[in-house]
């Protein structure tokens, strides 16, 4: 039973750090586009894009149907 909530709270960290990591990559990306160079920002929004559709499809998706 331990070894279940072990798994459990490594899923939940790690799921916390992605999303926080997306948050802070987003950020970023806006930082960029008003202050920096506008195109700088719309790349760092499609690299935030596309980070969000990886999570989506590894963290979610992917592991619904592996099970």
């Amino acid at each position: 039973m331990e070894r279940r909530q072990g798994r459990v709270v490594i899923r939940v960290l790690a799921h916390t750090a992605a999303i926080v990591m997306i948050y802070l990559v987003f950020s970023f990306a806006l930082f960029l586009g008003l202050q920096v160079r506008p195109m700088y920002g719309n790349i760092g929004l499609a690299v935030a894009a596309a980070l969000t559709a990886a999570y989506v499809y590894f963290g979610l998706i992917r592991n619904k149907y592996k099970r």
